[in-house]
């Protein structure tokens, strides 16, 4: 699917990423596990072809809409819990109507009309994890998706991402026991 090789991302003087080589395969689930500083969320944006490295190459990105990367802090759009979901819905081509569904997968329906700039920390990883599930991505990139979540959030998404059918990478200082198929160390 994806090969990284020699990569190498610099900032000015700053080495924030090297990595010798990386395979990813159609419907594996990688964990990267690292330090702060370790060059996780780099991995991540290269990976989402968010980020093109200094040196090394890069084969075999999706397009976009196909490759959806959950920030560590997610952003969150104007409006309500569920105009966010329903906004990727709309330009993913799904229907919008399913948005409520995606906030209940993740035990946060109760969260669909309030203002998402009202929310704390854990309900906006909630409904940027719903907005990033609901349109269904090949390729699933995740920047400490467990961060902020209470124990109901995190065994939700920990049973959406065993349920996922596409390919997944997991960044974190922990990977919380995440379904991964291997894990490499940053």
């Amino acid at each position: 699917m994806i090969r990284l090789r020699d990569i190498e991302m610099r900032y000015g003087e700053v080495r924030a990423l090297t990595l010798p080589a990386l395979d990813l395969e159609a419907g594996e689930r990688l964990g990267v596990r690292g330090r702060n500083g370790s060059g996780k969320s780099t991995l991540l944006r290269i990976l989402a072809g968010l980020l093109k490295p200094t040196t090394g190459t890069v084969a075999g990105l999706l397009p976009p809409g196909q490759a959806v990367l959950l920030h560590q802090r997610p952003y969150l759009f104007r409006g309500t819990a569920q105009e966010n979901v329903a906004f990727a819905l709309k330009v993913a081509g799904r229907p919008v109507a399913e948005a409520v569904g995606w906030l209940e997968r993740l035990g946060a329906g109760h969260l669909a009309g309030r203002a998402a700039r009202d929310l704390s920390g854990g309900e906006r990883r909630r409904v940027a994890i719903a907005r990033a599930l609901a349109v269904r991505p090949t390729l699933l990139l995740l920047d400490e998706p467990f961060a902020a979540l209470d124990a109901p959030g995190a065994e939700a998404l920990a049973d959406l991402l065993e349920a996922f059918e596409g390919t997944w990478v997991l960044a974190g200082p922990d990977l919380h026991g995440a379904m991964i198929t291997r894990a490499i160390e940053l």
